[in-house]
């Protein structure tokens, strides 16, 4: 992928520009446990995603992580449907599970690497544009796609009763299958048609760096999570086009609950 596409990816996630995309896909955030020591349990809630970790000995542990997108603009007039963080008209979501390798990297065990692998399934519908209009079948404008994914999620953050934070890099292998497209969808570009319908020919693989902050103290923390999602794709003309049906932008917000027997521990050291 090439820097400038990246840069510009970047800018306007800041900038938050608007955009007429369908997204046919939204990852989920990614569950960056941090765990340091054995039955330890680190959960995380926010609007679109339950996440759950569990360390089985001092250094291995499961992760099991939900993921469900609904409409958050219901009623409200005016609301921007379509933006870079999130497509209006898009539903559905993903399951996924991994097991993990962790290690405290310092005697404290204030910084930990961690490492997962795992796998899900899932499935997204939304609408093409001109389904809004008065009087059509919104039916006849639906996209649909089903999806499996493969990943691979290591990260190294701090630890501290206070405050967290970690950088992850997730690659994440998904194929897209059962695509379906409305009557209508595209019935006026061929070219996005074409597009749409090639998006399940082979996998997709993004790298999906992450930032993860979290703050409170002890057992519960405000949590909030920016992850940016780069398809790893040939960088052709083509490929550059259908990359517009992924988001790539996934900003979050909510609660890490982590039960834990160091935070005892630690006064005393």
């Amino acid at each position: 992928m090439k820097r400038r596409y990246l840069a510009v990816l970047c800018l306007s996630a800041a900038m938050g520009f608007s955009s007429c995309t369908k997204h046919i896909y939204a990852p989920n955030s990614a569950n960056v446990p941090l765990l340091k020591e054995k039955n330890e349990f680190k959960a995380a809630v926010t609007p679109y995603n339950l996440q759950a970790a569990f360390a089985l000995t001092n250094n291995i542990a499961i992760m099991a992580n939900g993921h469900y997108v609904y409409q958050v603009n219901s009623g409200v007039e005016n609301y921007p449907s379509d933006d870079i963080f999130i497509n209006g008209d898009l539903r559905g979501g993903m399951g996924e599970g991994a097991i993990g390798f962790f290690k405290p990297l310092d005697p404290k065990k204030r910084m930990v690497f961690d490492v997962y692998a795992g796998g899900g399934a899932g499935s997204f519908r939304t609408l093409a544009s001109g389904a809004g209009e008065e009087g059509v079948n919104q039916e006849d404008f639906r996209l649909r796609n089903r999806f499996s994914k493969i990943f691979i999620q290591p990260s190294i953050g701090f630890v501290h009763p206070v405050v967290e934070a970690a950088f992850s890099s997730r690659f994440s292998c998904v194929n897209f299958y059962d695509t379906y497209m409305g009557p209508r969808a595209f019935e006026n570009d061929a070219t996005a048609k074409s597009d749409f319908v090639r998006i399940a020919d082979k996998s997709t693989i993004f790298y999906e760096p992450t930032f993860t902050v979290r703050a409170g103290y002890k057992y519960v923390k405000f949590q909030s999570q920016l992850l940016i999602a780069v398809p790893l794709t040939e960088g052709n003309t083509q490929y550059d086009r259908m990359n517009n049906y992924f988001q790539p932008v996934v900003f979050s917000m909510g609660v890490s609950v982590n039960i834990a027997h160091w935070y005892d521990d630690f006064r005393k050291k």
